[in-house]
């Protein structure tokens, strides 16, 4: 199952999610445990896990992710799993941010980045620090209260802020990945979601931005519409699965959000005058 959060969550109107300018926060909440979900991210994320336990599959290694434990994640697509205790459930609070709230943060604080690394996912513990502890505790009670949106925006700064005081060269790591891909986010998050766009609806849905602003960003950058762009990123990704993969026509069509196969070779023809089949033949 693929999941694209937090639009999931605000298209199924969660009960549980605030926004406060252009942050939201989650109480989430499941009795289900989920093995390797994957999640595709249209905002960096922060999360406390308060029940249960969370794993993060990168290519190269599993992330634990225990209860006492805080976690940063880039704009970026995830496998994930969720584990219950106790046949109990999984609980954690999640806070969605995008590349502003970051910069008005270094800023605000006068952070220096002093790293050309970057990192997309970081993870501090709190078990230890009896004032960061208070810290996710006060978050908490903030949330659950009639929240005031200045004192619970101060409150997530300050868990930033805890968080570098216990891992700075992972979170500066972190930060500089949000600095160093912020020109292109618009960009990657169309391109990732290809599958799952078939009008400029849905890039609006994806992207959280209006028809106008879509239609302005496409003609700028690349001097297109966004029915232009969208075919010609299809067939751009078509080419590169059937040049460096095995996969079938069919795979290829619904991987590059075509209906069907039938139309997804009808177009390729118009295109490139001959089939996927001849393509690849031919390679």
């Amino acid at each position: 199952m693929t999941y694209v959060v937090p639009n999931y969550f605000i298209e199924n109107k969660y009960k549980n999610l605030l926004k406060i300018d252009d942050l939201l926060c989650l109480n989430y909440i499941t009795k289900t445990q989920n093995s390797n979900v994957y999640a595709r991210t249209t905002m960096h994320s922060m999360g406390i896990v308060l029940e249960g336990s969370k794993v993060i599959h990168l290519s190269n290694e599993d992330i634990n992710i225990q209860k006492t434990d805080i976690f940063f994640l880039t704009q970026n697509n995830y496998y994930m799993s969720e584990r219950l205790v106790n046949d109990s459930k999984y609980k954690s609070l999640i806070v969605y941010f995008d590349d502003k709230f970051i910069f008005d943060f270094l800023n605000k604080y006068n952070i220096q980045i002093n790293t050309k690394d970057e990192e997309s996912t970081v993870k501090a513990s709190y078990k230890s620090d009896k004032l960061f502890e208070n810290s996710v505790q006060t978050f908490q009670e903030y949330l659950k209260a009639d929240f005031n949106e200045n004192l619970l925006k101060l409150k997530i700064e300050e868990l930033f802020l805890q968080a570098i005081k216990h891992n700075e060269k992972q979170m500066y790591s972190f930060f500089n990945s949000i600095l160093a891909t912020s020109q292109d986010r618009i960009k990657y998050i169309l391109e990732s979601n290809i599958d799952l766009i078939q009008t400029l609806d849905d890039m609006c849905r994806i992207t959280r931005l209006s028809e106008n602003k879509i239609r302005r960003y496409i003609k700028k950058e690349f001097n297109q519409t966004p029915k232009i762009w969208l075919d010609t990123k299809r067939l751009e990704k078509a080419v590169l699965l059937l040049t460096t993969t095995n996969k079938s026509i069919s795979d290829i069509s619904t991987t590059c959000g075509y209906s069907t196969a039938s139309w997804f070779i009808s177009q390729f023809k118009k295109y490139y005058k001959q089939t996927p089949k001849e393509f690849r033949h031919k390679i």
